[in-house]
């Protein structure tokens, strides 16, 4: 009888301790992917030499390829007292803020908001989003 009550809780212990490294595991690889995504975003304005056309045009591409979600909706918040630039966009949920150093520097730069989002689909379809958050380089004024 005290053989099988220490195996069920060995047993308990073996699933707790998976879980959790299951978690710890499935967190990375969606941490990794927020950072992906404002790589890819930030290397798009830095290619296009700011956030115009040309450079919405390549981030929904490079979006749509590696699978961001596109279904949430929100709103982008102040971030250093800089008010976004753009508002967010119809398909993605990512926010560009534009730093001008109030145009006395010859540089400038953009900062990059996206989301990990965890979706718990058993629970009513509660949602968790998290911001992380990149600044580009400086990007120079050439005259």
């Amino acid at each position: 009888m005290r053989e099988s009550i220490g195996s069920t809780v060995l047993y308990n212990i073996i699933i707790v301790f998976l879980s959790l490294i299951f978690a710890l595991i499935l967190g990375t690889l969606v941490y990794y992917k927020a950072f992906k995504v404002n790589k890819m975003i930030i290397n798009s304005i830095e290619k296009f030499e700011g956030y115009n056309d040309l450079a919405r045009e390549d981030i929904d591409l490079h979006l749509n390829s590696i699978g961001y979600p596109s279904r949430y909706a929100g709103n982008c918040p102040v971030k250093d007292g800089v008010a976004p630039a753009t508002p967010i966009s119809d398909q993605y949920r990512y926010c560009i803020y534009f730093y001008d150093n109030d145009g006395s520097s010859n540089y400038y730069s953009f900062g990059v908001i996206s989301y990990i989002t965890f979706e718990f689909p058993f629970i009513d379809g509660t949602l968790l989003s998290f911001p992380i958050y990149t600044k580009t380089d400086r990007i120079y004024r050439f005259n």
